[in-house]
């Protein structure tokens, strides 16, 4: 019997907590819950030899029910995390996550006004027939970390 239950977060491991966090304010979304653990059980659970302490935040976007997936941001204290992202659109592994929009031209012109730098203007995909397809915008949070809104254009909408 399967007792998968439903997606729950993506996990992200940050340098700076409060940059993370107003980083995605302005993109929409809410502090669901902020916490510092200090527990040795972490070095086990989370496979860190030496981990203890750590500060996460749960944000999600206000109009999600508590069933949507979650951002899990991390900031070990441990040891502290460096550098940037290692993701890319090529290579195996997660390379991206996904923000559902109605309008991204919007979403690219308010969001550029508060200095979150896009990695292109939105580009759109379209079906051979040229009536549906996807709107795209990537950018990169504070650590590099890749997420693109998508807009979906014409019969492939979604609730």
């Amino acid at each position: 019997m399967i007792t998968v239950r439903r997606f729950w977060h993506v996990g992200i491991n940050v340098t700076d907590m409060d940059a993370t966090i107003e980083f995605y304010e302005k993109i929409g979304f809410e502090v669901v819950q902020d916490k510092e653990v200090d527990d040795a059980n972490l070095a086990r659970a989370f496979m860190f030899d030496g981990a203890s302490k750590l500060r996460f935040a749960h944000m999600r976007l206000p109009n999600d029910s508590a069933d949507e997936a979650l951002l899990d941001l991390i900031q070990w204290h441990d040891e502290r995390a460096a550098g940037r992202s290692q993701t890319d659109l090529i290579h195996p592994g997660l390379c991206r996550f996904s923000i559902l929009t109605d309008d991204i031209q919007g979403e690219y012109d308010r969001l550029s006004a508060t200095g979150v730098k896009f990695l292109s203007e939105p580009q759109a995909v379209m079906d051979a027939d040229g009536t549906t397809g996807w709107k795209l915008l990537f950018a990169e949070d504070p650590d590099g970390t890749l997420f693109h809104f998508v807009e979906l254009v014409g019969a492939d909408t979604v609730d």
